[in-house]
């Protein structure tokens, strides 16, 4: 059998014909390369030697690096790749994960758009495989945001007192940003504490909104006549 270069991407086999092996990954019933390497698929097996070190597929609890490429209100979608090859320690595949909305920091995220955006890079770790797909979280202090563009011109912004600020338009975004080693994490935001501050809206209960009879202890009224004409009557 002649030899053959593969590259990232090029298709190997069908998986009904072969299942995925080393330095492969299979899409859509279809098994494609993960790296550089020889083309030593066989009836049954599809494989990739490689002259390098292993590639990592991705496990619960990895750090990875992302590049968001979708946004919507309760999730995003990145290109990951392990932080051991980002950082020239190993190589890994690239794979596509989902940050949910509950998943971005320890405090109450209205929409994923408020804390992250396309183009962002974010240093995460691996929360869920699933056969459905992967999911990351940016919970931990040493994840977050590492790279942002500005969303007026799309330039690179530049961090300065964990503040991310454009240099061309000045525009500021305050996001999540990983931690130093030894750095505490700020305060949480307070949470509003509804039996503290009155209760609940328009109810009966203690401080702001109780119900207060303008009259001696009278129990409160209750009006029959919602929608009427008052206490007039007519004819």
């Amino acid at each position: 059998m002649e030899k053959k270069l593969v590259l990232p991407g090029d298709h190997l086999s069908s998986a009904e014909e072969a299942e995925p092996g080393e330095n492969t990954y299979s899409e859509k019933d279809e098994v494609y390369a993960a790296a550089v390497g020889e083309n030593k698929t066989s009836p049954g097996h599809a494989s990739v030697q490689t002259r390098g070190r292993k590639l990592k597929t991705p496990a619960i609890g990895d750090i990875v690096y992302c590049l968001l490429i979708k946004v919507s209100p309760n999730k995003a979608i990145g290109t990951c790749v392990a932080s051991a090859e980002v950082e020239g320690n190993g190589r890994g595949v690239s794979f596509d994960a989902v940050l949910p909305v509950t998943a971005i920091k320890n405090d109450f995220v209205r929409e994923v758009r408020d804390e992250v955006r396309i183009g962002d890079i974010i240093k995460a770790k691996v929360q869920k495989i699933m056969k459905s797909g992967i999911d990351i979280s940016m919970l931990d202090n040493d994840c977050g945001v590492v790279c942002a563009f500005c969303p007026r011109c799309r330039q690179k912004m530049n961090l300065k007192e964990k503040v991310f600020i454009c240099g061309i338009c000045g525009w500021k975004d305050y996001k999540k940003i990983p931690l130093a080693e030894g750095e505490a994490p700020p305060p949480q935001r307070e949470r509003f504490n509804r039996r503290e501050y009155g209760g609940e809206r328009g109810g009966y209960g203690q401080g702001r909104g109780e119900y207060r009879p303008r009259y001696g202890n009278s129990t409160p009224r209750r009006n029959d006549n919602r929608g009427s004409y008052g206490r007039k009557s007519f004819g």
